[in-house]
C-alpha cells in the first residue's frame, strides 16, 4: 500500500529560519590577519589546513601571527596548542602582544600547551589528553596543531619503525587516527581546528601525510614565502581560489627585552 504523506505534520525542528542561519554564520572566528578573513571563514566545527614548503623560522612567524591574532580578535576564546615540532614561539608571542599594547601574560594565560617529542606522544595527546582538556575547560574554542604530520614522517620515526621491523604504514595509520580525532572533536564541541603541515616532496599542492589531510580539512590554504618578506596565501579548498599577501619582518639580530611580572 502506498502511504499518503501529503497531510503529514512537519516538525518545527525540520527547518531553520534564514535569520537564525544568518546569526549562526556570524559566529565564525576571525584569524585577524588583514584580508585573509575575507578569504576563509572559520566556522565552529571546521578544521582548516595551512600547508606549504616553509622553513622553521617562517612557521614560527605564521604560528605567532595566528595565535596572537586569534586571541586578540576573539577575546572570549582560549586556545589549545599541540606542539609537534618543538616550535612554540613563547618569545615571539610576547613581543607581538606587547606591540599590540597587550599584556603578554594575559595572552599566554589563554593558551594550554602540550608538547610531543615522537609520533606516539602526538597521537596520545590528541586522542586521549585533548578530549579531557576540552571537557575540563569550556573556554577552549580553538585547537592549533603546527606541523601536524612532521613527527609521523620524520627520519627518527622511520628509524624506529625499521628497528621494530615495521613499515611506514604504521605511523601513517596513527596520523590518520590523530587527524580523525581532531575532526571529531571539532564536530562534537563546535570547535575550530587549524593544522599546518609541510608540503609533500615534489608537490606544491599536497601536504606531507598524503591527500588524507586535505580530505579531512574543511578549508585548505597554501602559503609560500617570497623574497620580499611576504607570505602568499592561496585558497585551494573551501572557498574561491584567490590569493592574498601578508607582509612580515625578518628576524632581527637584537632581541627586545620583555619584562614579566611573574615567573612563567
Amino acid at each position: 500500500m502506498i502511504q499518503d504523506y501529503r497531510n503529514r505534520e512537519v516538525l518545527p525542528t525540520s527547518f531553520i529560519s534564514a535569520d537564525a542561519r544568518h546569526l549562526q554564520m556570524q559566529q565564525c572566528l576571525r584569524l585577524g590577519i588583514p584580508d585573509l578573513d575575507d578569504m576563509v571563514r572559520l566556522y565552529p566545527s571546521s578544521l582548516a589546513l595551512i600547508q606549504g614548503d616553509l622553513s622553521s623560522s617562517i612557521v614560527r612567524i605564521l604560528t605567532t601571527q595566528l595565535t596572537v591574532s586569534l586571541l586578540t580578535n576573539n577575546p572570549r576564546v582560549n586556545l589549545a596548542f599541540v606542539d609537534g615540532a618543538n616550535l612554540f614561539p613563547y618569545y615571539e608571542i610576547s613581543v607581538e602582544a606587547r606591540k599590540r599594547g597587550l599584556d603578554p601574560l594575559g595572552i599566554l594565560d589563554r593558551i594550554q600547551l602540550s608538547r610531543a617529542f615522537n609520533y606516539h606522544q602526538m597521537t596520545e595527546i590528541i586522542c586521549r589528553n585533548l578530549p579531557q582538556l576540552i571537557d575540563a575547560n569550556p573556554h577552549i574554542r580553538v585547537i592549533l596543531v603546527p606541523q601536524v604530520s612532521s613527527l609521523y614522517l620524520s627520519k627518527e620515526a622511520l628509524q624506529y619503525l625499521e628497528y621494530d621491523k615495521l613499515t611506514s604504514t604504521s605511523s601513517i595509520l596513527e596520523l590518520t587516527q590523530a587527524v580523525g580525532k581532531l575532526k571529531s572533536l571539532c564536530l562534537q564541541y563546535d570547535l575550530v581546528g587549524i593544522m599546518t603541515a609541510e608540503s609533500a616532496p615534489h608537490s606544491k599542492h599536497k601536504a606531507l601525510g598524503g591527500t588524507f589531510l586535505s580530505h579531512s580539512a574543511t578549508d585548505v590554504i597554501r602559503v609560500t614565502a617570497t623574497l620580499e618578506n611576504t607570505l602568499l596565501f592561496t585558497v585551494q579548498k573551501g572557498g574561491p581560489v584567490v590569493q592574498e599577501k601578508l607582509f612580515y619582518k625578518a628576524k632581527s639580530e637584537r632581541k627586545e627585552e620583555i619584562s614579566l611580572t611573574r615567573y612563567w
